[in-house]
């Protein structure tokens, strides 16, 4: 009787309750997670640090009613439970750890579970999250042990809790290594044995994109119809069906039911706000199927009907930029790694590789946009007036016949919008909803999407074409001026670019002026030529720039570097003949040179190296002797570098070391007489400039009250504070919401709140937390309070966490300001 009474009042009061509560708040949790269809999937959704401090309330709550239960019902006689409850409350309270990111005591609510319930099957739901919560501390020994531990009593797992141990294996494989194949093992094994929805469907999709990134394209679109056939949310099912047309496989037949589908999915209204995503698709059927150019078209498609999801305008552009560099047209290619930078965010794993080709494509970009521009402008100065007049009248023609075309087709695409917009919507009389464009919503987001493309972000505001405004443009007082001024800057720029005389004007017309536009040109194709073989191992165009200066440019400088890199390609190129040209060349006509000298001895550079190395070795063994306080060994050590090494790229740190042991063993005057010497020898630097301020302080004897400092401790017990200055009036109404905020959110703390006060500062201090960590986590979930931190911007207050010594230095010094300093510079946000 006695157990029944308890099993039944544990079931049906408190764990009741606490399951549904948790039933609750995981159920919010997927309906408010957003998944970035653009990446892999997450197997199982986590709240982030901002959700998880919304959870702490009602996690408390699960955990006191789990507790509750426990303390009064728990029966535990002969080393075994007899209310069958209690194992799930302590399962729930290590979920409740979980969710408030308070990973070391979930573990140990959940090792509990799976370790003190040996012959309950559910203790196999604890070692799942265990494992869990081990891999999202990236504890890998532990994660493994367990799942090893798993794997030899996997005939002891229900058939109910199969699914998610494999699909933790999984993940570990996929969290650790990256390991594909392994992953695909266990997560196939996962989808046989799970039988709830939100969990099959996903694991189904993610089990589709590891396919897809190991090329099984086949296996990949199997798995995204299945997905789709699952009746997912409406965001799933569109990204099953794109990705099934990107995994489209060329060798499984006809791409045309795919294409029908898509193009099906452009007319529908639903879809308006996706058309980004399905052009993108389309792109990629058109290159399975090799027809670049009309994946170019969608391309640009898609990166036109593009709004919110910036992501995939990042990853349209990056699609050009790559297709453009494989041609190659490198100009294209780094303007569209350019914009893709411009939307792509740094934690996207193709962020890095976009970046440094555009950084080696910028300075290349440079290099031939120079080429070609010096060219034209030297073909323009071999001709006679008249031509050069000829020649920049048609080119600015072109140039206003161009400027005609965008400015037509803008405003047949503002009449097609508009018009669509009108037949989607109907009627409505004159200024009806569909018909002016101006109370079309629609048409409204497209235009200013449209603008900003063009224009950027403009502030609203008069003249907000110009660059620049002057100081009384917003004044009253001569606003008519001001408003001539800019349409007259206006008037002059469009005056400027049809002017032929500025055009006129920039050609080289006198002998120094084409010399000096040689001598551009001979860098800027150096240039050119060494980009295209170091960065991009394009060797027929670095050829091609290093082949122009050796032959048009023989006299210049860069013509014996050119040919040493023509002999370095004609190498690595294995064209023995045309290598010996050049090589022979060098060796005939620059004999001493540092470029001979590399093709006598391919180990030359290897061996300046190696001197390098050799320095750099005594230089630290000379540094040590000075850590000793061996200063007259470290000047005899530095005299002798100074003749067994002569000059090296270090000199200035010898000198510097010599410089300050004379300090120590020589009498002011010395000292002096070999800084202002070193000063003088090393004029430029660092270095000279610490000599110099040690000059500065020579006759001046500078006395500092001694200050206590400040330490970083973070496992030393912290305080949270909230500091206000004079401002103070409603404090006790704030200190009342902080108050319920401790209660509410961070109960089981039990917290300390006190005030106390600092020079013309009122403070409140909420204490004491056991380390760094744990006060950190404290002052975001209360920055998350917007509640609290509207009070607190209004009356300027200051919140900061600090270590219990910090505390007593703080008050010591009394300078809040300078703590705060220190606060930002140690404590991560």
């Amino acid at each position: 009787m006695t157990r029944a009474y308890h099993n039944t009042t544990a079931r049906y009061n408190g764990f009741f309750n606490a399951r549904e509560l948790m039933n609750k708040n995981e159920g919010q949790l997927r309906n408010r997670h957003q998944d970035d269809y653009s990446q892999m999937l997450p197997l199982f959704v986590y709240p982030n640090e901002k959700q998880s401090q919304e959870l702490y309330e009602e996690m408390d709550v699960v955990i006191e009613k789990c507790s509750e239960v426990i303390e009064r019902h728990s029966i535990y006689l002969r080393r075994k439970e007899h209310v069958r409850w209690i194992d799930d409350c302590y399962f729930l309270i290590g979920k409740a750890r979980f969710y408030k990111l308070e990973q070391g005591l979930a573990q140990e609510s959940f090792l509990y579970v799976y370790q003190a319930f040996k012959d309950i099957p559910e203790r196999y739901q604890g070692l799942n999250w265990l494992i869990k919560s081990y891999i999202e501390t990236g504890n890998w020994e532990k994660a493994e042990e367990f799942l090893e531990l798993g794997e030899s009593e996997y005939r002891k797992i229900p058939e109910e809790h199969r699914g998610m141990f494999n699909a933790a294996y999984a993940d570990f494989y996929l969290k650790k290594d990256r390991d594909y194949p392994k992953a695909i093992e266990k997560l196939e094994i996962a989808i046989k044995h799970t039988k709830e929805k939100f969990h099959l469907r996903r694991y189904t999709f993610v089990l589709a994109q590891l396919y897809q990134e190991q090329r099984q394209l086949s296996a990949a679109m199997s798995l995204y119809k299945a997905v789709i056939k699952m009746n997912p949310d409406y965001t799933m099912r569109f990204n099953a069906k794109i990705n099934r047309a990107i995994a489209y496989d060329k060798t499984g037949g006809s791409s045309e039911e795919i294409k029908k589908e898509l193009r099906k999915m452009l007319k529908d209204e639903k879809n308006e706000e996706f058309r980004d995503q399905i052009y993108y698709a389309l792109a990629e059927l058109a290159l399975k199927e090799d027809d670049e150019p009309l994946a170019i078209k969608y391309l640009k498609k898609s990166t036109k009907h593009s709004r919110g999801n910036t992501k995939q305008k990042a990853l349209s552009y990056l699609r050009l930029a790559n297709i453009y560099f494989e041609q190659p047209n490198y100009v294209a290619a780094q303007a569209h790694y350019d914009s893709t930078l411009q939307y792509l965010p740094m934690s996207h794993p193709e962020y890095y590789e976009a970046d440094s080709k555009n950084s080696s494509l910028q300075e290349l970009v440079k290099n031939l946009k120079a080429v070609s521009h010096l060219d034209s402008l030297l073909e323009l100065s071999n001709l006679s007036e008249k031509e050069q007049l000829k020649r920049v009248e048609k080119m600015i023609s072109e140039i206003k016949a161009e400027e005609e075309r965008q400015r037509l087709a803008a405003l047949r695409e503002l009449e097609r919008k508009q018009a669509q917009a009108e037949s989607s919507q109907g009627g409505g009389g004159v200024f009806g909803k569909g018909k002016w464009y101006f109370y079309n919503p629609t048409t409204m987001a497209s235009g200013r999407t449209d603008f900003k493309r063009v224009w950027g972000e403009r502030p609203l505001e008069d003249n907000w074409r110009r660059k620049s405004k002057s100081s009384g443009m917003n004044q009253m007082e001569g606003g008519a001026t001001a408003q001539a001024s800019g349409v007259a800057e206006e008037s002059n720029e469009a005056e400027e670019k049809y002017d032929p005389k500025i055009y006129l004007a920039n050609i080289p017309s006198t002998y120094q002026e084409q010399l000096s536009a040689h001598g551009e040109l001979i860098e800027a194709l150096f240039n050119v030529g060494t980009i295209f073989k170091e960065s991009f191992q394009d060797q027929p165009r670095a050829i091609e720039a290093f082949k122009r200066i050796t032959t048009t440019y023989d006299t210049s400088e860069r013509n014996l570097p050119s040919h040493y890199q023509l002999y370095r390609i004609y190498l690595m190129e294995d064209n023995q003949e045309k290598a010996a040209i050049e090589k022979e060349w060098v060796l005939e006509h620059h004999p001493f040179s540092e470029y001979a000298y590399l093709i006598k001895n391919p180990n030359y550079n290897k061996e300046s190296k190696e001197t390098k190395e050799k320095i750099e070795e005594y230089y630290e063994a000379t540094y040590r002797l000075y850590d000793y306080g061996l200063y007259e060994d470290v000047i005899e050590t530095c005299n002798k570098a100074d003749s067994v090494f002569k000059k090296n790229h270090i000199q200035a740190k010898f000198d510097y070391l010599r410089l300050k042991s004379i300090g120590y063993t020589s009498d002011k005057e010395a000292f002096k007489v070999a800084l202002e010497q070193f000063v003088k020898d090393h004029p430029e630097g660092e270095l000279k400039e610490k000599a110099e301020k040690i000059l500065g302080f020579m006759d001046e004897k500078v006395e500092e009250t001694p200050k206590a400092k400040y330490e970083a401790g973070p496992a030393k017990p912290h305080m949270f504070i909230m500091s206000f200055g004079e401002n103070t009036k409603g404090l006790n109404e704030l200190k009342n919401k902080v108050a319920n905020f401790n209660t509410a959110s961070f109960r089981e703390k039990k917290l300390d709140f006190t005030t106390t006060q600092l020079p013309e500062r009122e403070m409140f201090l909420i204490r004491t937390f056991p380390n760094q960590l744990e006060a950190m986590r404290y002052y975001k979930a209360l920055q998350n309070n917007s509640s609290i931190m509207i009070d607190v911007e209004k009356k300027r207050g200051q919140l900061y966490v600090i270590s219990i010594p910090n505390f007593r230095a703080l008050f010591q010094n009394k300078e809040e300001e300078s703590y705060m300093k220190f606060f930002q510079e140690n404590y991560p946000l």
